[in-house]
């Protein structure tokens, strides 16, 4: 069954790494992790951003038909779809951390930086941070940082002071992951609302300016932001095949309510 991707126009890029596949089959577009070790990074994705850079603004809506081979319990890894403003590789333009998507994180993962905040599981998530510059982060430095992040108390205190400047609003969704499911996300300028079957489960307060770009992935990496430990990362061994199937996925720009003023009284 083919894939739905709209708009039409723009450069879907399907995208593997390590012991991963992007394939059509009679379901739809089946993103694939087969089984691996985890000595190495496994990555099944497409994005509509690559060579092109971000261009998503709100107000914008995402509207995705997905399931999972596997439940929360059992899925391993991380794998989601929304929007985001990371994925460049080292060396090319990248700016403090924002997304709007429907995430998810396994065990050891816990991407939180409330102590509240569960951080892993199947979320609807929310990731603003202050809107800057787009700055080169060549790939020495990118290794000096994580050097230094690996050290328990530097890593912390990076954590309590992030909390001053990026806001973040998630919340975990109880449902069969591995049912079909319409997914969607209205993206707006001052809120950013989640449905799942055609009902809101979750509201975010606040929302990134952008832009942003598009991405669908599942990979084996596990990263944990957690407050009480720290930062880490690596990568988790896969036991068996499992994947993201996508049978929709549709980005529109949300035309803006107009306001109308009242047609002067005739005299």
């Amino acid at each position: 069954m083919p894939v739905r991707l709209v708009p039409s126009d723009r450069p879907w890029v399907r995208m593997t790494m390590g012991a991963a596949e992007v394939a059509e089959d009679a379901e739809g577009l089946r993103l694939t992790l087969f089984p691996n070790p985890g000595d190495r990074y496994a990555d099944a994705q497409i994005d509509d951003y690559g060579g092109t850079g971000f261009i998503w603004r709100p107000p914008v809506q995402l509207l995705i038909e997905a399931r999972f081979s596997h439940p929360a319990a059992s899925l391993v890894g991380t794998a989601g779809f929304g929007f985001w403003n990371a994925g460049a590789p080292p060396g090319t333009a990248t700016g403090l951390p924002s997304a709007v998507w429907f995430f998810f994180a396994s065990s050891p993962s816990r991407v939180a930086l409330d102590p509240s905040d569960p951080g892993r599981g199947w979320l609807a998530m929310v990731w603003r941070s202050p809107g800057g510059p787009r700055i080169p982060w060549p790939a020495p430095l990118i290794r000096g940082l994580q050097r230094l992040l690996d050290h328990p108390v530097l890593s912390r205190a990076t954590l309590a002071a992030s909390r001053r400047w990026i806001m973040v609003s998630q919340r975990p969704i109880p449902v069969d992951m591995t049912q079909w499911h319409g997914y969607g996300i209205r993206w707006m300028h001052e809120e950013v609302l989640f449905e799942m079957d055609g009902k809101e489960i979750h509201r975010a307060p606040f929302a990134p300016a952008g832009p942003l770009g598009f991405v669908a992935w599942i990979d084996n990496q596990f990263l944990s932001l957690d407050p009480d430990a720290g930062i880490s990362s690596g990568f988790l061994a896969v036991r068996e095949i499992q994947s993201m199937i996508l049978r929709r996925v549709e980005i529109n720009r949300m035309v803006p309510k107009l306001s109308f003023l009242p047609s002067p009284i005739p005299t």
